[in-house]
């Protein structure tokens, strides 16, 4: 599909979702995953390996480009991309005279579809690049064993309209069970449910990176060291009449105003238990 500017990018007419529609995918893996992580920062101090988790491979878009974005650094990546369906790489690898950012990386591609995982040295960094073909609306247990806990987490399924699973309470609640170590995260959506979701899982959630004509997305973390800024009291207030407040505990799932039970969640979640203000929700009837 094209883009402004004469870029191009992957369209799914099954879910109706074009990935990375508005900057392209270069731009957007900076602005909502790599620079509200700190990526480069912490590639540049690592002693080890980063494991990056990669959720949503796609059209490999925001695992590529984070190849591009660093291969000056004298580093190494362990990279774990998460997928159920690879049409949407292949397509794209049989369009990448129009991709730009696959340009040089497709005889990888291949052999990551062919063998589940390839390494490879690009500029100076070093990857060691899995592919998990997995649904992880069943969680993460099924692949115990041949995952390393997360340092940082590329979250890019489909939307919560067209794949609410993956943006679930439940899911979030399987996903931090899975980290056993501090982990960063960042995400495109910036929806309350979403945020309440991460916070009620036991994420600190701060405001993400600019992207497009979003003024900012989503970041979290197990430490609240590893994020700024948090989400503060004028997000709560703000939300107390948000009509998208609860986060999606089943499917199907219907928009509402948050619970007091949630409400109470999250005023005595580490977050915002310190607030001096005290905070009720509206009486609605």
């Amino acid at each position: 599909m094209p883009l402004s500017g004469g870029r191009f990018s992957v369209r799914s007419e099954v879910h109706q979702e074009t990935f990375h529609p508005q900057v392209g995918a270069q731009e957007e893996a900076r602005c909502v995953y790599f620079r509200p992580m700190h990526l480069r920062q912490r590639l540049l101090n690592a002693t080890e390996s980063l494991c990056v988790w990669d959720v949503g491979l796609g059209g490999a878009g925001n695992a590529l480009n984070l190849i591009r974005d660093h291969q000056d650094l004298n580093a190494r990546v362990e990279l774990h991309s998460f997928e159920r369906c690879l049409k949407p790489l292949e397509f794209a690898l049989h369009h990448a005279a129009k991709l730009d950012y696959l340009h040089g990386f497709e005889s990888f591609l291949d052999q990551l579809i062919k063998a589940q995982r390839v390494t490879f040295k690009s500029g100076q960094l070093e990857l060691d690049w899995h592919l998990h073909m997995c649904d992880l609306r069943d969680g993460y247990g099924p692949l115990s064993g041949k995952l390393r806990s997360a340092d940082a987490i590329m979250y890019d399924p489909y939307s919560p309209a067209k794949n609410p699973e993956l943006w679930s309470l439940p899911a979030f609640n399987r996903l931090r069970e899975a980290l056993t170590t501090p982990a960063t995260l960042a995400t495109y959506s910036r929806s309350t449910s979403v945020r309440v979701g991460l916070l009620l899982a036991g994420f600190y959630v701060g405001r993400g990176g600019e992207v497009g004509e979003k003024e900012e997305t989503t970041v979290a973390a197990t430490d609240p060291g590893l994020v700024g800024p948090l989400l503060e009291e004028q997000w709560l207030k703000k939300i107390r009449n948000s009509t998208n407040g609860e986060p999606i505990r089943q499917v199907p799932h219907t928009r509402s105003f948050l619970t007091a039970e949630t409400w109470d969640r999250l005023l005595r979640h580490p977050q915002f238990s310190s607030l001096a203000v005290d905070l009720e929700l509206p009486v609605r009837h």
